[in-house]
């Protein structure tokens, strides 16, 4: 066996290698982009690698597991704040979670998943025989979207580390979601130095801004150049307490050493956040947006950042804004139904597209709250989780404003709300159109607070839908904004 004693926890199992055989089965991964999303000892790396993957990004929380594995590209030190927009141009999802942690991982795995994307992971069997709430969400997915499959004690042959615990292989398939929405949108020409736009941006706003992009990227050769020539110097002298090159530091302050091309997608992706706040346009722009924006840019080998490019992309997302928005509506109604049955009336047998249900006034959204135990009072108020449901709801609040004519200019982020206010646990407060409360426990609580708005809320799904809505709703004039 290897000697893992300083770093073996109660989570800490690598993966045998036939285990691995057993979860990719017959499922081709040659030329596909994988997240391993806690690579450990690298096992699963290191079967993707050999069986052709194009790349595998990965997290790992460990810092010397972290450090001595090679083949992944690491994204974070903790999965649970990757957010869904770094992961948008992933084929499949392969991974052994930490048990203590492991219905956690497997929910946010299929929260940052894109549409088209498949789920393979692990877990302890006793999963799926438990019945609490996020236990009972896990077993939904599988009912909905997979299968599962009782392995036995798999590990108890292991010649790293040894369990007799018995464990169940899950894997998911989630439905696309307009994985292609840009294809065919941008294009390949130089642009026209007079075209002026259409008014909704400055032109010498974006000229500026394709500018610094292009002269950031250019320069990039000149640094790869310097390092490769300062190091070629150097090595002679076995000087390597020193490294020149360039790198990216994620949100951990974890370095990485990267090439141009992956300089280029990064600094694209950043600059086009920073246009569409530049241009005030966060009332248009949804998390599906940004993720769509980042597979694109993944997915392709060369994406001109330019004018032309940016009028394009601005005129498409104004111009499908209404259906966007409806979209996000839906979505919002599908998922906060899915949360807890309590969160929904029912009349008619559930989810017949002829019965008539409504979302609650009240609903509750789990797994948005993380409770810190730092010595900090700062820790004792409500925090969220970087990513996941607090996003969703961030898109619900748009969708809500584009449905009442309400201007989003001024309304922060439930992220930026949360942590500016310092909110404490199990105190309401109001934010956008709802009364919030967070609980240590992980939930948080919504209400609507105009009963005009959560009227027209169920009334725009059940248009949509063709439902009729329950006759104890009563349905008022909505006041003018």
């Amino acid at each position: 066996m290897r000697d893992y004693q300083n770093i073996f926890n109660k989570d800490f199992y690598p993966t045998p290698a036939d285990v691995i055989e057993q979860m990719i089965g017959t499922d081709d991964i040659c030329g596909k982009v994988i997240l391993e999303p806690s690579f450990g000892s690298g096992n699963i790396v290191k079967y993707l690698n050999e069986h052709g993957a194009k790349e595998v990004l990965g997290c790992e929380i460990n810092d010397k597991l972290r450090h001595s594995v090679s083949g992944v590209r690491v994204i974070e030190n903790d999965f649970l704040q990757v957010t869904p927009e770094e992961v948008s141009h992933i084929d499949m999802i392969v991974m052994n979670p930490p048990f203590s942690q492991q219905e956690k991982h497997i929910l946010h795995a299929w929260e940052v998943a894109p549409g088209g994307c498949e789920i393979i992971t692990l877990c302890n069997a006793s999963l799926l025989e438990r019945h609490y709430s996020l236990e009972r969400q896990v077993s939904d997915l599988i009912n909905l979207y997979g299968y599962s499959d009782d392995l036995g004690d798999v590990f108890s042959h292991s010649d790293e580390r040894r369990t007799d615990c018995g464990i169940a292989l899950i894997k998911l398939y989630k439905p696309g979601t307009g994985a292609n929405e840009f294809d065919g949108y941008f294009t390949d020409e130089a642009d026209d130095p007079e075209a002026q736009g259409n008014g909704l941006i400055s032109y010498s706003f974006v000229r500026e801004a394709v500018q610094r992009y292009t002269a950031a990227v250019s320069r990039v050769d000149a640094v790869l150049a310097a390092s490769n020539e300062i190091n070629d110097l150097t090595k002679a002298f076995d000087f390597t307490a020193i490294k020149f090159g360039a790198y990216r530091t994620n949100r951990d302050n974890y370095s990485h050493m990267i090439t141009k091309d992956e300089f280029r997608k990064e600094l694209q992706k950043n600059a086009w956040k920073w246009l569409f706040d530049k241009f005030k346009m966060r009332k248009y722009v949804t998390s599906s947006v940004m993720e769509t924006i980042n597979r694109f840019v993944e997915k392709q080998s060369s994406v001109p950042f330019t004018m032309r490019n940016i009028y394009k992309m601005v005129e498409m997302i104004v111009g499908t804004h209404g259906q966007r928005m409806q979209q996000v509506i839906l979505d919002a109604f599908d998922i906060i139904c899915k949360f807890s049955d309590d969160n929904v009336t029912y009349s008619g047998e559930k989810w017949k597209t002829n019965s008539a249900h409504m979302v609650n006034r009240k609903f509750i959204v789990p797994y948005m709250c993380k409770y810190e135990t730092y010595c900090s009072s700062y820790y004792d108020h409500v925090n969220l989780h970087y990513s996941g449901n607090s996003g969703k709801m961030d898109d619900v609040v748009k969708a809500l404003c584009n449905l009442t004519g309400t201007t989003y200019d001024n309304i922060p982020s439930l992220y930026e709300f949360v942590g500016n206010k310092r909110l404490e646990w199990g105190q309401w407060y109001e934010w956008a159109f709802f009364r919030i409360k967070g609980y240590k426990k992980g939930t948080m609580h919504f209400e609507f607070l105009d009963e005009d708005v959560w009227v027209k809320f169920n009334q725009s799904v059940a248009s949509v839908r063709g439902w009729e809505l329950p006759t104890n709703v009563k349905v008022k004039k909505s006041k003018k904004n």
